[in-house]
């Protein structure tokens, strides 16, 4: 006797079945911090700056770089073995970041990074699970035409693809020579804390990240350029030039400890 026909699931049970997976929450942490930056960018280009939603995009951040943590690690274990996986973990710094941004002062620019992070996994998610569980394709012979659906995923993939190593750079820089320099800038206001973690925070990332190595390679050399004999201006003065080479001899020292030691990444 043959099986009987399956009966279609209805919209409302595919829904169902993508919200009880763990990568929703995930998935939704990165629209807040989308939807969080955009209103609180358009907060200020109505003069009218608002931190709630600045603190909806850290919300969404910590939510969605929460769910990776659990998903890669499990559950925390009191043991020194989890703790080093744990820190040696990209994610982790990142999460902890959120955190701190969450529970502070705006500092604006800190949110390019997880802008730009959100966009690429909120496009793939959108590519890979929201349009085929809510625009699902009938089945239909292989000569067939491609469908609207086949065809937005196939757009989806090559843009985020093209410019991906764009992005990635972008944030690198930004991390590098916007952030850190606005954090800097605090120092005129007695903000120690920030410039502390986020300093930490590019030591770890030039370990890890190429990009990162790439954005103060060349922020060296654009320094090195503008500021050092025989190529710098000769109106500049000599302390500047060697105040910048001590300060630069101090920071490679700082990111070469980094090197040494933290674990090598997996």
């Amino acid at each position: 006797m043959p099986p009987a026909a399956t009966r279609p699931s209805t919209l409302g049970e595919r829904i169902t079945k993508l919200m009880q997976t763990l990568q929703f929450p995930w998935f939704v942490g990165h629209c807040l911090t989308l939807l969080g930056t955009f209103f609180y960018v358009l907060s200020f280009i109505t003069f009218h700056p608002s931190a709630k939603p600045y603190k909806i995009a850290y919300l969404g951040a910590i939510i969605s770089y929460g769910v990776v943590i659990i998903k890669t690690h499990g559950k925390p274990q009191l043991t020194q073995a989890y703790a080093m996986r744990l820190f040696s973990d990209e994610n982790m710094q990142y999460l902890i970041l959120s955190l701190f941004w969450f529970v502070s002062k705006p500092v604006e620019v800190s949110l390019i990074p997880f802008a730009t992070f959100s966009l690429f996994h909120a496009l793939g998610y959108v590519r890979q699970n929201i349009i085929p569980v809510m625009f699902p394709v009938p089945r239909s012979s292989n000569n067939s035409p491609a469908t609207w659906q086949a065809n937005t995923q196939q757009r989806i993939k090559a843009w985020t693809g093209d410019n991906y190593s764009t992005a990635m750079r972008f944030v690198a820089t930004a991390e590098v020579t916007i952030i850190m320099p606005w954090l800097i800038l605090g120092l005129f206001k007695l903000r120690f804390m920030p410039i502390f973690l986020y300093s930490h925070f590019l030591r770890i990332r030039y370990h890890m990240s190429t990009y990162s190595r790439q954005a103060f390679a060349e922020l060296r050399q654009t320094l090195d350029h503008t500021l050092l004999p025989p190529t710098a201006n000769p109106r500049i003065p000599a302390a500047v030039s060697q105040a910048y080479t001590t300060i630069k001899a101090m920071a490679i020292k700082f990111t070469e400890a980094a090197v040494q030691q933290a674990p090598a990444p997996q």
